[in-house]
């Protein structure tokens, strides 16, 4: 059932209030005119559309982001977790170590506070320790891990980057007040074209045509922020947090 009622909320409600108002009063005084409405459907539908179509886009280009973080922190401690000349110690401070990337990272995509800062020192503190243990490290495995919190640190700031400038701001504001004006000029229409005889049907007409609308754009608005963990089409992040493989670990 939660997700039939994902889409409504306190718009969906100012909406069905505004049409049903409107229709009150168009049906009372014999308010009505014939209006061409495809123009004005267009006009609302096609940048809904749009920015639904570039908000899923954004979306994908984000799994693919955290796929490539996850994959590459994995890779970094794998290398050094495998290498038998470092201690047990060693490889203990480099996945803590990336694992506080992890949780920075998460943590800002959730919270709204990332600090880029806090992330690159955490990616320089990996890169000082292999430097410090370049003798226990062959070249190849060192440019490996080089060449991987790169990688890291690159989807970590496209995907900071994706969700700071998401689809645009004044294109989703011209959306919704065209929907709150929409009720305005299709009901008197809808008055005009089937008279006064089916006010029953005008009421369901009128209401189904503002529900939909709005629905529309509570998806789009729950698809711009992927990551509050609210929405049914939210990313799970918690298939994409790092975590120091047991197996590997030999701490006593």
């Amino acid at each position: 059932m939660q997700k039939y009622l994902a889409t409504i909320n306190h718009r969906t409600g100012y909406v069905l209030l505004l049409c049903l108002s409107i229709t009150y009063v168009c049906l009372l005084y014999d308010f009505r005119f014939n209006l061409n409405m495809t123009l004005f459907s267009i006009a609302v539908v096609f940048p809904l559309v749009f920015t639904m179509r570039e908000s899923f886009k954004r979306r994908d280009r984000i799994i693919n982001l955290l796929s490539v973080f996850k994959s590459s922190i994995n890779a970094v401690y794998y290398c050094f977790a495998n290498n038998a000349k470092l201690s047990d110690e060693k490889k203990e401070y480099v996945g803590k170590k990336l694992q506080i990337i992890s949780e920075l990272f998460f943590d800002a995509l959730i919270k709204d506070d990332y600090d880029s800062r806090l992330v690159r020192n955490k990616l320089d503190e990996v890169f000082a320790f292999l430097r410090e243990n370049s003798d226990s490290i062959s070249n190849g495995t060192g440019l490996k891990i080089i060449r991987f919190l790169k990688d890291v640190h690159e989807s970590v700031e496209n995907t900071v980057g994706l969700k700071m400038h998401g689809t645009p701001v004044s294109l989703r504001a011209y959306c919704l007040v065209f929907i709150y004006v929409f009720p305005f000029l299709f009901i008197p229409t809808l008055v005009n074209d089937l008279g006064d005889n089916r006010p029953y049907v005008i009421y369901a007409l009128s209401l189904v045509h503002g529900f939909i609308l709005i629905s529309l754009y509570n998806v789009q608005s729950a698809l711009e922020n992927p990551f509050d963990q609210i929405g049914l089409d939210d990313i799970k992040l918690e298939e994409f947090h790092f975590t120091q493989s047991k197996s590997l670990e030999k701490i006593s």
